[in-house]
């Protein structure tokens, strides 16, 4: 604990009446450095490291099994997960409070909605003899989950500026506060991640939709399915790289688990396509819809991670590497918002190589691409200048200020000391001629003391001025 700094071992989130009072007696930074952790960091490698390990075995059992036998596999498979991952994402809502509590309830249908889906698997695919998936309505329900998934991310409490650690800065409550990174960025980062992504879907399945005869409300259920899938993923995105929530383990589980379910939409999608359907086209379907929701739960329980605390001052401490450990988030929002980029500009290059030429809908989306990458390059290097003006302006400001006196303006005995070695060098050396001229102010002592400091500041300003009047300023 350090400058008033609060460190709680709770398991459980602390209310908000025991907030406040941590508050009260401890200042602003008690309530940041209150860890949200629905269970221990032990329990939950206790429950994430063998659920994970049978799940790997069972995914690779499936090749060995074929036929019947896999699909019933895969069913048993499902239905357990379903019920583990609806137990953790009970334990996850109820062992929170507050705004923790909130993007766990949003994000809690997709754990709660995989037993249904694991019945409608084994009715649809027990049988052995797997037919086209049909969507219907009924299946509709199934948007509420990734829908509510975005809601959820959106609502994950971000991490504060100063990371919930104490400072000895004043707070600085006149102080206008600035974005992190500029608005016009930020917009363009958005459009490029979400031409990305639909890019990306076009190439997936949205091709294969628009080439078959599904039309009424299967197409309006499958077009959403992807539609929606690709909402997740750019949601994820901006969250990570703009928002930044302080749970960083729940939010890379939650990426695992919101690709995973991403794919087992998409492949839902090609399963719902005419034509003869082969039980090896159930497996990515299966994986997504097995893995998905349970990585999802486990997000749910994944306690915060405790901030390791600096050594303190003259404890003779030397400090660990992962006190220096430097920031990624910086990297991470330049980076990221390229990843889903980088995809896209792989499809249309190895389409382009393919079919020779590009064509309706990814035509106009590879220029708009393009265009939003040139106009995104245009304002950072305009920002970046900007930038180096800026630092270039303080950095004079702070030298300026290092080498002048703060009442008078005048320079100080480190300037004066270094201008008169230069002036001696340039006199031993060239034959410069160098003169120092000494000003004493008579009586000073006695003017401070009768009138008061504030007639001794103002008599001193006033011959400074008188002096910058006076002598050259190169000179004074």
């Amino acid at each position: 604990m350090e400058d008033g700094g609060i460190e709680t071992r709770a398991d459980r989130t602390p209310r908000r009446d025991d907030s406040n009072r941590a508050g009260a007696a401890g200042g602003t930074n008690a309530v940041c450095g209150a860890q949200v952790r629905p269970v221990t960091e032990r329990t939950f490698y206790v429950l994430f490291a063998p659920v994970l390990t049978l799940l790997a075995l069972s995914a690779a059992g499936q090749l060995v099994l074929s036929g019947q036998p896999r699909l019933i596999a895969q069913a048993a498979t499902m239905l357990i997960c379903s019920v583990v991952t609806t137990s953790l994402a009970m334990i996850g809502i109820v062992r929170t409070r507050g705004v923790d509590r909130r993007w766990r309830l949003l994000v809690a249908a997709g754990p709660l909605s995989s037993i249904p889906a694991a019945i409608e698997w084994t009715i649809q695919y027990s049988s052995g003899n797997p037919v086209t998936l049909k969507f219907t309505p009924i299946e509709g329900l199934f948007l509420l989950a990734p829908i509510l998934t975005t809601a959820g991310l959106i609502c994950m409490p971000a991490a504060s500026v100063a990371d919930g650690r104490p400072t000895r800065a004043p707070p600085q409550p006149a102080t206008r506060w600035t974005p992190r990174y500029s608005h016009t960025i930020i917009t363009l980062d958005s459009l490029l991640i979400v031409l990305s992504m639909l890019l990306i879907a076009w190439y997936a399945q949205l091709r294969y939709l628009t080439r078959t005869v599904v039309s009424g409300t299967s197409f309006i259920i499958a077009v959403a399915f992807i539609l929606t899938a690709a909402m997740m993923l750019v949601v994820l995105i901006l969250v990570a790289a703009f928002r930044q929530p302080h749970n960083g383990r729940a939010l890379a589980l939650l990426a695992c688990g919101i690709l995973a379910t991403a794919v087992s939409e998409t492949a839902l999608v090609r399963l719902s396509l005419p034509g003869e359907v082969d039980v090896q086209a159930t497996l990515p379907q299966w994986i997504g819809a097995a893995a998905g929701p349970l990585l999802v739960a486990f997000a749910m329980i994944a306690p915060e991670r405790v901030p390791a605390q600096p050594p303190l001052r003259g404890s003779g401490t030397a400090p660990t590497r992962r006190h220096r450990r430097p920031d990624i988030r910086p990297w991470l929002h330049a980076y990221l918002p390229y990843l889903p980029l980088s995809v896209a500009a792989a499809l249309v290059l190895a389409t382009a190589v393919r079919n020779g030429a590009l064509r309706g809908l990814p035509l106009y989306l590879a220029i708009g691409l393009a265009t939003l990458v040139s106009l995104r390059q245009i304002v950072s290097v305009t920002e970046n200048r900007r930038l180096v003006a800026d630092v270039k302006l303080a950095h004079h400001r702070l030298q300026y200020q290092a080498d002048h006196d703060g009442l008078t303006g005048l320079a100080n005995r480190a300037l004066f000391t270094r201008e008169l070695e230069h002036a001696v060098t340039a006199h031993r050396d060239r034959g410069r001629p160098v003169v120092v001229l000494f000003c004493d102010i008579d009586h000073f002592k006695t003017v401070n003391d009768t009138h008061g400091h504030h007639a001794g500041d103002q008599l001193l300003r006033t011959v400074a001025a008188r002096l910058h009047t006076a002598v050259r300023q190169d000179d004074l």
